[in-house]
């Protein structure tokens, strides 16, 4: 494994020039944004469960700094026959290592029927239970699933689908557009009374004759039954595509730091049109129905353009926070190639006291080459990370790294952080690696989750990349949240 730093400090050269010496070298502390040495193998963790396409979609951190990485794997285990992409759910110790006392050997994986299963949303449960949000797959197509877990990784059987007797299978299925339809669920968030809400998208004929994605938010009681009192009778709902007969991609629900919804458990959806150069926030009260008090009837549109030269808006978004002011801090990309951030206030207006009117941009590649975003966090003492990948050109052929950038409150890259410019590019091989998830543990440390690409074979392995915080111990808005790291 590799770190790569093109503005690595000097006194950290400065050191190795001592050790080269022979002399004494001076120590350092640990520098925010410099990999975690007690973590893994010189900050990074890799695993490789069964030598097939394996990658982390969702981290959740514990108080006791376990922490937990969601994905898929493509294995088999005693509920299907396997050979599948299925459901995985992996718990780590604070040193990276998996934790032998959860699931198998640190690791949960669950096939319903020999089709695609996966992973991309979990919440830690008071009681150190896990809910698990995703896609589960019935004869072949897709449909919305939650999967709850006990502390230990077992299936919870007091939860989801009937099963024999009084008991449940521990995970319930919804089937939206119909059994020949893929129903996806992207994410995943819970009401205050304990209600879960699973946002993803369906399939909908449109009067054209073709089959155009549209978001689709459902609601569970906390027993993992479809909540019927939710949308009109349906117990969810589906929205219109944001620019007529095209295809919408749901990226997140944004929450804040604590993993809760907003105010008012109001729902905040944000994704964007496929290959339309449209973005999209909307956001529903708890009930399913449509804010109207959010943006022009419930929504704001962006759209990547320039202005003077100065590029403005987004093509894609694909994370966004709830910060402790209500703002909606959103993660994108638009046409400068890089990982792109605006904030928005609780009402859909654009917060022009971010960045530069709104507005900030950060990336490490050639102007010709493309950063992607994939995930965002907020610490609690204001700042803001996102990571996703950089295409880094600096070995012999270009390839994606894991991508890490910090902005102050302000929406201005840190100087404190990393290269000096707020950014780390870290590699675990030579080939393409990337983040798609993103967490701030107790310690204020980042851990980002993702994949890399297997050394001279296909398929992916999890990867894991943990950096030094800030040096105080920071949680959620100062405070530890219960619920949230339990």
């Amino acid at each position: 494994m590799k770190y790569t730093n093109r503005y690595r400090p000097l006194h950290r050269l400065a050191a190795a020039a001592f050790l080269l010496a022979g002399a004494s070298a001076p120590v350092f502390a640990a520098h925010p944004g410099d990999p975690d040495g007690d973590f893994g193998l010189g900050g990074y963790v890799t695993s490789d469960f069964f030598g097939t396409d394996e990658q982390v979609y969702a981290l959740a951190a514990m108080r006791d700094e376990r922490f937990v990485a969601v994905g898929k794997v493509t294995g088999a285990n005693a509920e299907g026959p396997g050979g599948s992409e299925n459901v995985a759910v992996a718990r780590y110790l604070p040193d990276g290592s998996l934790d032998a006392s959860f699931g198998s050997g640190g690791l949960f994986q669950l096939d319903i029927d020999g089709t695609s299963d996966e992973a991309r949303a979990v919440r830690v449960m008071p009681d150190k239970g896990l809910l698990v949000g995703g896609s589960l797959s019935t004869d072949a197509h897709g449909d919305f699933g939650l999967v709850k877990l006990r502390a230990n990784g077992t299936l919870d059987t007091t939860f989801g689908e009937p099963d024999a007797g009084s008991a449940r299978k521990g995970y319930v299925r919804l089937d939206i557009g119909g059994p020949t339809i893929h129903d996806n669920a992207y994410a995943m968030a819970t009401q205050r009374d304990g209600r879960i809400v699973l946002a993803g998208v369906t399939r909908v004929l449109h009067d054209n004759g073709f089959y155009y994605a549209h978001v689709a938010v459902a609601r569970f009681t906390t027993q993992g039954v479809l909540d019927t009192s939710f949308g009109s009778g349906a117990g969810y709902v589906v929205l219109p595509t944001f620019l007529g007969d095209n295809a919408d991609v749901l990226t997140g629900i944004a929450l804040d730091q604590a993993g809760n919804l907003g105010a008012d458990d109001r729902i905040v959806l944000v994704g964007y049109t496929f290959a339309r150069n449209n973005a999209f926030i909307a956001r529903l009260n708890a009930n399913g129905s449509v804010d109207t008090g959010f943006g022009t009837g419930g929504q704001v549109l962006l759209q990547a353009g320039s202005s003077g030269g100065v590029q403005t808006g987004m093509s894609i978004l694909a994370a966004a926070r709830l910060d402790a002011r209500g703002r909606i801090v959103a993660l994108g990309e638009g046409n400068d190639r890089g990982l792109t951030l605006m904030r928005f206030n609780a009402n859909g207006s654009l917060d022009t006291t971010f960045g530069t009117a709104g507005r900030t941009t950060v990336k490490y590649s050639g102007i010709s080459d493309y950063d992607e975003p994939g995930a965002l966090a907020l610490q609690g003492n204001g700042k803001i990370v996102a990571a996703g990948y950089a295409t880094n050109r600096t070995g012999t052929s270009p390839n994606s790294d894991f991508f890490v950038v910090r902005l102050l409150a302000d929406g201005t890259p840190d100087p404190g952080y990393g290269d000096g410019q707020g950014r780390v590019v870290a590699s675990f091989t030579n080939q393409n690696d990337g983040a798609f998830a993103l967490a701030i543990e107790p310690s204020g440390n980042a851990l980002a989750g993702g994949f890399q690409q297997r050394q001279g074979a296909n398929g992916r392995d999890y990867a894991l990349l943990r950096l030094i915080g800030d040096p105080d111990r920071i949680f959620a808005y100062g405070q530890e949240v219960p619920g949230t790291f339990d």
